[in-house]
C-alpha cells in the first residue's frame, strides 16, 4: 500500500507532465523510493488510468505523449479489461492505508 502523500504525489505527477514508470522496471536495489534507469517503461496502469479519468486519456501528459510518439506503447495494444481505478478519489481510497 502507497502512503496517502505519494499517492496524491503520483496524482500530481501524471496531471502534470511528469513520467511514471512501472515499478517492476524502476531499479529499487539502492532506496526504497527506487531509481528510473535507461530500462525503464512508462507505467501502462497510469496510462490506462488517465485514459479512464482524465479528458485527452494519456495525451494529456506531455511524457506520455512522448512514450507513444517513440511507440514504447501504442494504445490498442493496452489490455482494457485490465482492473483500473475510475476516479482520483477511487485512487486514494484503493491504495492508501
Amino acid at each position: 500500500m502507497l502512503s496517502p502523500e505519494k499517492a496524491h504525489d503520483i496524482l500530481d505527477g501524471i496531471t502534470h507532465d511528469k513520467a511514471f514508470h512501472c515499478h517492476k522496471t524502476v531499479d529499487y536495489s539502492n532506496s526504497n523510493e527506487g531509481q528510473v534507469t535507461t530500462e525503464s517503461k512508462l507505467c501502462f496502469g497510469a496510462v490506462l488510468f488517465l485514459e479512464n479519468t482524465v479528458r485527452g486519456g494519456c495525451r494529456s501528459n506531455v511524457m506520455f505523449r512522448f512514450g507513444l510518439k517513440r511507440q514504447e506503447f501504442q494504445l490498442f495494444d493496452l489490455r482494457h479489461d485490465e482492473s483500473i481505478y475510475e476516479s482520483f478519489d477511487e485512487f486514494i481510497e484503493g491504495v492508501s492505508y
